[in-house]
């Protein structure tokens, strides 16, 4: 790297892992945390710590400056994203966060044909004595060994639920011969007499003369009963291998412990992986969940269920109790992707591993580090922190070819921040990035994703670059960029138009806890600091926003609207409210959330959404969506509901028999007034 990067006054090591290693230690014999601007050799910086001599006791933290700043055409100018790099890297820790425990003993269950199972379970029995190996046969294409060692088992309709260390394996046992209890000693298809017992130990139902003779040769054991044909099995496993054409589990992502593989190669090679999956492990639990804030559903109606669509584990399930619905999430199968938390609208589910809060601190300290010393325009580059294929491996590679010559590399105002997965940053944290400074923000797609995080995000991005354009930015200050290949993502890089600094007073807040409070933040700076793109203008507000953006308002149809205030009690975070002793129903646009619960609710089908970024003044006051005037008793002239609600009553049930002559004008009464009037045309 071009050692002019570097700040002034600052010394610069050329070969600090050989010849200058002993400054290294001599830095780390220190109790305060040492940082390292090397990730290459971050095993050899580690090795030497531990066997120094004296001992090196500093707590040391790695940080990647040479592929993503100096490793690149513009790496005399990356000074500044050094800085910017640094700064973040030196930031506390986040947090720690409870954590899931799995535990494994090593009970490993292969499923699929005879021809790809048997011949790994045999060779695994063999060559990994601390696994307990068991087979269920699902199609009978190959002989059965004779050994013992592995628990054979056979059956259909195979399903699988569950995680590592306690899944559970359901089938039908189709099979007269129960392969768990046969010794193979094959004295049934020597009793039989039809010769249907094949040598794969199966009965061919279409030449048995149901003679009875295998069951009386195999009476000590029990291994054959025709009567458990189609009989529920079940079995435990921590491990397994689905060797079947079509995978069992059917979730984009798999849960950990379990592999799909269709060849015996492959077989004892997921046979290696999951030898390592033996004890105890714990994961973070990635997510806090609040079911008082959730639009999943009310009065037994489901409104929101956007993070049960976009989950790739299959790990959030719907709930409804007592006619309100809530979402339920394994944390087992969690893999902590966090795209829940970013298509949530109303924050009932969060990501805490980082929290928001922890990750609007690391771009507010990247974006304000990089203008303090010197960059006019900084771009963010959020990508997934995986080094063999997310974001990280790509920006890597980039990096190599940039300094072999054969690619431009990051440019200089672009500064990569790592997650653990793309789809755990969402709009708010986007929008606060601009409101910090940031000129763009940029979402890496390094091809890995799921297709639902993909379509989630990009439909998330639509809205926010719709709010762009609506005051008067250009839609790309947040876009995606899609690469799977060094080469790709040097070219997309290469093309993104520079952008000048956006807002004119850089933001300072947190984003906290409240995921509404943080959009409304970053909003409100937006409206109030920002300048418009050479080539746009501020849109006249509200300004129509795309389907399914958590910004809006409601249209109501008045003249179907009775006023029954249904949908003041199906809406999950108050924004409609009713009038108190006024028949009136409001709306504080600022709390909706765009759920549809209430739309869904309505009895007369008089609301819909209206998806759209309003001023600030409008979104914050109360507003009056419906008002009517209240509907007197014809006897004792006291209000008893509106006049909607009669006409509509009136209009419905007025030509019924049961209302003829003096009754229709009971509906007209208060309750009390209906029951004088019954009594005294009685009398």
């Amino acid at each position: 790297m071009a050692p002019q990067a570097a700040a002034p006054g600052t010394t610069v090591h050329t070969a600090l892992c050989r010849h200058e290693m002993s400054q290294f230690l001599q830095a780390a014999q220190g109790q305060e945390p040492l940082l390292v601007a090397c990730t290459q050799e971050e095993a050899l910086f580690t090795s030497a710590a531990d066997h120094a001599d004296p001992p090196a006791y500093a707590p040391l933290r790695f940080v990647n400056l040479r592929e993503t700043a100096g490793w690149s055409s513009e790496g005399a100018e990356s000074g500044a994203k050094m800085r910017a790099l640094l700064a973040v890297a030196d930031l506390p820790a986040a947090d720690p966060v409870p954590s899931i425990t799995y535990t494994s003993e090593g009970r490993l269950l292969l499923v699929g044909p005879a021809s790809r199972v048997v011949p790994v379970a045999q060779r695994a029995q063999r060559r990994y004595g601390d696994l307990e190996i068991s087979a269920l046969i699902t199609v009978p294409d190959a002989d059965l060994p004779l050994s013992p060692g592995v628990a054979w088992l056979s059956g259909s309709d195979v399903h699988i639920k569950g995680h590592l260390g306690k899944y559970i394996v359901q089938w039908q046992q189709s099979n007269a011969i129960d392969l768990e209890l046969c010794t193979r000693c094959n004295a049934c298809a020597a009793a039989c007499p039809s010769g249907a017992i094949n040598s794969l130990l199966q009965v061919q139902i279409n030449l048995c003369d149901r003679s009875g003779a295998c069951e009386v040769a195999c009476e000590q054991l029990g291994a054959i009963r025709f009567d458990r044909a189609n009989e529920q099995r079940d079995h435990v496993a921590d491990l397994i291998i689905d060797m079947g054409d079509v995978a069992l589990v059917n979730a984009h992502d798999k849960p950990p412990g379990y592999r799909h593989v269709t060849d015996v190669v492959d077989g004892m090679d997921a046979v290696a992986d999951l030898h390592e999956w033996i004890g105890s492990f714990e994961k973070p639990r990635y997510f806090t969940y609040e079911a008082s804030l959730c639009a999943h559903g009310r009065n037994n109606t489901v409104g929101c269920s956007n993070c049960i669509d976009v989950c790739s584990t299959e790990a959030i399930s719907s709930l409804l109790v007592n006619g309100k619905g809530r979402v339920e999430v394994n944390p087992n199968l969690c893999m902590g992707c966090g795209a829940c938390s970013t298509v949530c609208p109303s924050g009932a589910m969060r990501y805490a591993y980082p929290t928001a809060e922890h990750a609007s601190r690391t771009l507010r300290t990247a974006i304000h580090t990089a203008v303090d010393a010197g960059m006019k325009a900084p771009e963010l580059l959020l990508h997934s922190e995986d080094a063999n294929v997310g974001g990280t491996a790509l920006i890597n590679r980039l990096g190599q070819l940039a300094a072999a010559k054969r690619a431009k590399g990051l440019p200089a105002r672009v500064i990569p921040l790592g997650q653990h997965h793309i789809a755990a940053a969402g709009p708010e944290l986007w929008l606060a990035a601009l409101a910090y400074g940031a000129s763009r923000v940029a979402l890496l797609l390094s091809g890995e994703e799921a297709p639902s995080y993909r379509a989630a995000l990009q439909q998330q991005i639509n809205w926010v670059q719709a709010v762009i354009e609506a005051l008067g930015g250009e839609p790309d200050r947040v876009m995606l960029i899609e690469a799977d290949t060094p080469e790709s993502l040097d070219a997309a890089l290469q093309a993104c138009a520079k952008r000048p600094a956006w807002v004119m007073e850089r933001a300072t807040f947190a984003v906290g806890k409240d995921k509404r409070h943080a959009l409304e933040a970053a909003l409100a700076h937006l409206m109030s600091h920002t300048q418009p793109d050479a080539t746009r203008q501020v849109a006249a507000l509200p300004a129509v926003l795309p389907a399914g953006a958590p910004l809006g308002g409601l249209n109501i149809n008045t003249d179907a609207c009775t006023l029954c205030l249904s949908c003041v009690g199906a809406c999950p975070q108050s924004a409609l409210k009713d009038g108190g002793d006024k028949p009136l129903l409001s709306l504080l646009e600022r709390d909706c959330v765009q759920c549809g619960l209430c739309v869904e609710t309505c009895p007369e089908n008089a609301l819909s959404l209206a998806p759209r970024l309003s001023d600030l003044a409008q979104r914050r006051t109360e507003h009056t969506l419906h008002e009517s005037k209240p509907f007197q008793c014809v006897r004792c002239s006291k209000p008893f509901a509106t006049e909607a609600v009669m006409k509509a009553m009136l209009a419905r049930v007025g030509g019924h028999a049961a209302f003829s002559g003096d009754a229709i004008k009971r509906l007209s009464m208060c309750s009390d007034c209906r029951v004088i009037d019954m009594m005294e045309k009685a009398q």
